[in-house]
């Protein structure tokens, strides 16, 4: 395996399972260790059914899926088809740093989804901690039967297979390489120099603008996080993007606010304000500029498109 295959690899395994699935795949990289081979889409639950459960119950996901479900995982080594708080099914594969529950820490976990449950189900693991939250009847997704799932799971599991390979195989080359000095933040091996510099660049802007623009993100916040002057920050973005970071975040913010129009009940207001827009009237503006219509008649136009 050669450094262009190291990068590729992660990406086309990945979207190989969604195409065979419809499904999409989330890993959150516990570790920091994948995240440069991945777009940064895939490090946050972006699907539309999950952007508009966040905007009013963020606080029942981060508790199912990110404190009691790391609690749960090492009891559950070849993973498990799980119902969350809004009714959604998720297929949900642990990796380890050492390949086993037992020898090593969780290093990343795999999520794919979603689909709501049809049929009667023998084997589901519920949130029943916040099952009153359940809005399945109004998500725009698929049903699945439990046997549909279970060769879903085990398809997942083999995804993981071939993500353990690639980090055998990646370790062994970068270790080969390991007499050059790796860029910040790159495992050694990794540099073609200025491009690897950019290809790292690039993704760190792009996971900043994913976890930040519906919030506090202006470009001083993003040249910190880069350790980079202001100037150079604004000059770097327009290298990599070839558009302003303004543009390319507010484009992050109208993607958001045409999903949640979509897919939540949430009045135009909020939806402008938990896409990251302050000010209704330039929400209106921007949005209609975008998308050629104002947000509610987006919302009630089938045929338009984010």
């Amino acid at each position: 395996m050669d450094s262009g295959d190291l990068i590729r690899t992660p990406e086309q395994a990945i979207v190989a399972f969604e195409k065979l699935t419809s499904l999409r795949v989330v890993i959150h990289d516990i570790a920091g260790t994948i995240w440069p081979f991945l777009s940064p889409e895939r490090l946050q639950h972006r699907a539309p059914a999950c952007m508009a459960v966040k905007s009013t119950h963020d606080w029942a996901c981060m508790d199912f899926e990110l404190r009691r479900l790391r609690r749960e995982l090492p009891g559950q080594p070849e993973g498990r088809v799980h119902c969350c708080h809004a009714g959604l099914i998720e297929w949900v594969v642990p990796i380890y740093a050492e390949d086993t529950a037992r020898n090593g820490a969780l290093a990343w976990i795999l999520f794919a989804g979603q689909r709501r449950p049809a049929g009667n189900w023998r084997h589901l693991h519920k949130d029943s901690r916040t099952s009153h939250l359940d809005k399945a009847g109004t998500w725009d997704v698929s049903a699945i039967a439990e046997d549909d799932a279970t060769c879903i799971l085990e398809a997942l599991r083999q995804l993981r297979a071939r993500l353990v390979e690639w980090r055998q195989a990646a370790s062994s080359l970068l270790a080969s390489d390991a007499e050059r000095t790796p860029a910040p933040g790159l495992p050694a091996g990794m540099q073609d120099a200025d491009t690897q510099r950019l290809v790292l660049r690039r993704v760190q802007v792009e996971r900043f603008i994913l976890q930040r623009h519906t919030g506090r993100a202006s470009v001083g916040d993003l040249a910190r996080e880069l350790k980079l002057s202001e100037s150079r920050t604004i000059h770097l973005v327009r290298e990599l993007f070839g558009i302003s970071y303004a543009k390319l975040l507010t484009e992050m913010r109208l993607r958001t606010a045409a999903s949640l129009l979509r897919n939540s009940e949430l009045g135009i207001l909020d939806v402008g304000l938990s896409s990251g827009f302050s000010d209704l009237s330039n929400f209106h503006r921007r949005f209609r500029k975008r998308f050629g219509l104002s947000p509610l008649r987006y919302r009630r136009h089938p045929g338009a498109t984010v």
